[in-house]
């Protein structure tokens, strides 16, 4: 047993249903709504409620696969944990570098996301409110999950509760007319706003990359995926609705506060602050929900001998992965000093598409294999994992030339870490 894969190195199961979900749904509605609902519109007009609709499926179709595995390997870094274990390390640290870059450029979106909606507000920079969360995510996390989990449902009752509110308030001032033309930019750009959408969705993952921290796995798991997805679908269909029906597709799309820019229509200036505040509260919690995955897959690949071994450092007193905590959250911080929503989109889009791939391989090799049934089996799998492959294939070509070109230079980057990182394995087994 090697010095990162010791008893210190397990993390608590204290995570309910409750939390599970919470840090799914908080890790999807407060970028989701709030920071891409303004970007779809503007790829795909009115039609992003198609867009939406379409990342819905690729969701579903991807997430019923992906709570099985979960099921067979509730352990923490989710997609990473699924791969390592079927097809080895090599792989197993192919897709647990991808699944890392993937939430640390879908940061940058999130967490300027917030600085804007605080800018809106209070006149800060959007880039110093954005480092100032992150710190803010940081401190809360090192005192363990179960706090953030706390924190995360009060959190996330307040986000739906306004959002509903906005949804219910602006019904009335809703024109059918806005939304004419329905595809201003045609099928490409409705392709590519559902990559956007997609992301918009993403949340389901980060429940089984903190599979480790929660209880009664079997039951919760699949449960909290479900009920993210449910509940993520419900909120955003209203909320589009209503901003597409209230402000013109082109006004939305290019507005740094799409949501405020709405609420203002039929509420006035008190109603886009009031939005506004509900932003910043839910995108805070979306970027505490990504410091957790983030941070979780690191200290995986780390215990298995991936990463440096202090990346698997527990904190005895409180159960959390401090040094991930911390590596983690420095890169958001990076994310948000030298990013832009635009190039976060992107590449964060080719590669959070890109990292569902490797399980739904594992899950066809498992079931070819015929091994133990877990507690939950994809239903339909002969429909259902066809249809996965083509969501994520097409998806992966939406995300257009930057996302490709910067998915590409993250996996090259990654594949050099792998080669220098077993070069200095050896060379202390020699040693």
């Amino acid at each position: 047993m090697s010095p990162s894969t010791g008893t210190n190195a397990q993390l608590r199961r204290s995570l309910g249903l409750r939390g599970a979900v919470a840090v799914g749904v908080g890790g999807t509605i407060g970028g989701g709504i709030f920071v891409l609902v303004g970007q779809t519109a503007a790829l795909a007009g009115p039609a992003a409620l198609l867009s939406f609709a379409l990342a819905f499926i690729a969701s579903l179709a991807i997430a019923l696969p992906y709570a099985e595995l979960a099921c067979r390997y509730p352990q923490a870094g989710g997609g990473y944990a699924f791969v390592r274990e079927v097809l080895g390390r090599k792989w197993g640290f192919l897709m647990g570098w991808v699944f890392w870059g993937a939430y640390v450029f879908v940061s940058g979106y999130v967490t300027l996301g917030f600085g804007g909606y605080l800018n809106a507000l209070t006149g800060v920079p959007p880039v110093t409110g954005a480092v100032a969360l992150v710190l803010a995510c940081v401190a809360i996390n090192v005192r363990g999950v179960e706090v953030a989990g706390k924190a995360q449902v009060l959190v996330i009752c307040l986000a739906i509760a306004g959002l509903l509110g906005f949804a219910v308030a602006g019904a009335h001032a809703v024109k059918l007319v806005r939304l004419t033309p329905w595809a201003p930019n045609g099928l490409p750009g409705t392709l590519s706003g559902a990559l956007i959408a997609f992301l918009a969705f993403g949340g389901f993952d980060m429940v089984a990359a903190a599979g480790e921290e929660i209880a009664k796995p079997d039951k919760n798991l699949p449960r909290a995926i479900f009920l993210t997805l449910a509940i993520v679908l419900c909120v955003y269909l209203l909320v589009a609705f209503t901003a597409l029906g209230t402000v013109d597709w082109y006004t939305l799309g290019a507005s740094p506060a799409p949501l405020s820019e709405a609420a203002q229509r039929f509420l006035g200036d008190l109603g886009g602050r009031l939005v506004a505040v509900i932003a910043v509260v839910t995108t805070a919690a979306t970027a505490n929900a990504v410091l957790v995955v983030t941070s979780r897959i690191s200290f995986a690949m780390a215990r298995d001998g991936l990463l440096p071994a202090r990346l698997a450092k527990v904190q005895p007193k409180t159960g959390t992965p401090l040094v991930a905590v911390l590596v983690s959250g420095s890169l958001l911080i990076l994310m948000a000093v030298f990013g832009s929503p635009a190039s976060a989109t992107a590449i964060g889009g080719f590669l959070y598409v890109l990292h569902f791939i490797p399980p739904l391989l594992v899950l066809l090799q498992l079931r070819r294999a015929k091994s133990a049934s877990p507690a939950f089996k994809t239903p339909l799998p002969q429909i259902l994992l066809p249809l996965a492959f083509a969501m994520t294939l097409l998806l992966l070509v939406a995300s257009g030339t930057k996302g490709i070109a910067g998915g590409i230079f993250w996996i090259a980057t990654g594949t050099a870490v792998m080669w220098i990182r077993r070069g200095t394995t050896k060379r202390e087994t020699v040693q």
